[in-house]
């Protein structure tokens, strides 16, 4: 959860016309390679993933929606550019069709594709991603919308999900733009007006999860295993300490923030004991189900004819998973008593006693999150990149990581964060 407040946090920079950036001194990269975790041998590419999409996977899907129809037209367009979707293809796709009545329409849809032939396909199995968001589109969030139905409150999490497939892996969901929903330019980040209504529909989402949780009992075994399922990961988790060790050159690239790298290089052989404990749900704590990886990119708005945000929802679940939420107190207990949750809610003592013991996690998002979302568009922005070890990836890491925005940003958020004894682990 604190994944997904220092997110929030990162994007909220507050900053008048006039205001100027320091200039960030940044110490010129030498050409040593930065460790990285071991790339699988590239698959030769059959097929490309946008022919994939295809006519024939939608006809069950216009069926559902309007009976029997004829496809007229068919466009499939990609729907972001580079570094705006690390995990997976996006597509855009225009459909026209001819109804059994003789009348006509054209609809628009979003698939999300799992790349065949990914280099970076053991990582994601780990990660359970694409299984994951199946769980959370199919059965979780639709629990979550009831629950709140079941007490005459009108919500939404996640846009509608109208078909699944294992092979290839892709979802079919509704096209969130054509209800006048965007992002935010993630670069210029959230005013208070927005980030309220984050914050609002996240503790519903919350909420909702720990309700569920008591009403139908413990989340699947995907959900309770962490970021990483340890049990199938195999060597990726021992290549992390390679990963960490790989980031903390980096920051040495800095010419600021010394004393708090030397504290990061220090954990490098403990640093998977220390995600664990950052990350994992303890049960002797209030946990609920996350969204996972709540940054600009996976929240999109709707707007008034004034430009004021009036509804939210939020996108991409495949990172979802049960721990402590750490987030939004008020409006979290407000909404568990509304939900009738059975047991007695956090205290306000009990969730800063979290935020504090887990503390490293904004540590974590500072160094694998916010370089993502602080990084200018760049078409070679993948997580094969992010991981990998060719010279494109060093290049494009060297180009994250000295990113001036980024080191500002930490110069704050770590001293924050290390007066609240994060570093101390």
């Amino acid at each position: 959860m604190v994944k997904e407040r220092q997110g929030l946090l990162c994007c909220f920079q507050k900053k008048t016309p006039k205001e100027k950036e320091a200039p960030v001194e940044v110490i010129a990269p030498s050409n040593q390679v930065i460790p990285a975790f071991n790339e699988p041998a590239p698959t030769p590419a059959s097929q490309e993933p946008i022919d994939l999409i295809t006519k024939d996977l939608f006809e069950d899907v216009l069926e559902k929606q309007f009976g029997k129809c004829s496809i007229t037209d068919f466009q499939v367009k990609e729907s972001s550019g580079g570094g705006e979707n690390y995990m997976s293809c996006m597509f855009r796709v225009h459909i026209e069709v001819e109804k059994e009545d003789g009348t006509t329409g054209s609809y628009d849809y979003i698939v999300k594709l799992m790349p065949p032939n990914d280099p970076q396909a053991e990582l994601k199995k780990s990660m359970a991603a694409f299984p994951k968001e199946v769980e959370m589109y199919e059965k979780l969030v639709p629990q979550f919308e009831q629950a709140f139905h079941e007490i005459g409150v009108d919500t939404e999490f996640s846009p509608k999900c109208w078909k699944t497939m294992n092979d290839p892996q892709l979802l079919i969901m509704e096209d969130l733009t054509t209800r006048k929903f965007k992002n935010i330019d993630r670069l210029k980040g959230m005013d208070m007006e927005h980030t309220k209504l984050v914050l609002t529909k996240l503790a519903q989402f919350h909420a909702a999860s720990a309700c569920i949780y008591e009403k139908s009992g413990p989340y699947s075994e995907q959900m309770r295993n962490g970021m990483v399922d340890r049990s199938k990961s195999g060597d990726l988790v021992d290549m992390q300490k390679t990963h960490w060790a790989g980031l903390c050159q980096l920051f040495r690239f800095w010419n600021t923030c010394g004393e708090y790298v030397d504290q990061l290089e220090s954990l490098t052989d403990r640093i998977i004991e220390i995600y664990s404990q950052s990350m994992d749900a303890d049960p002797n704590e209030f946990n609920v189900l996350l969204h996972g990886d709540l940054w600009a990119n996976n929240i999109m708005f709707q707007h008034d004819e004034n430009g004021h945000p009036k509804e939210v929802i939020f996108v991409d679940l495949q990172l979802s998973r049960y721990a402590s939420p750490m987030q939004d107190l008020i409006e979290l207990v407000k909404n568990l008593t509304l939900l009738k949750y059975p047991k007695e809610p956090p205290t306000l003592m009990d969730l800063n006693i979290t935020l504090l013991k887990r503390g490293f996690y904004g540590i974590i998002v500072c160094t694998t999150v916010m370089p993502v979302v602080l990084l200018e568009p760049t078409e070679n922005a993948n997580i094969e990149h992010f991981f990998g070890d060719s010279e494109e990836a060093q290049e494009f890491k060297i180009k994250m990581f000295t990113n001036p925005k980024l080191i500002k940003s930490c110069e704050i958020i770590f001293r924050f964060l290390g007066n609240k004894g994060a570093f101390d682990i």
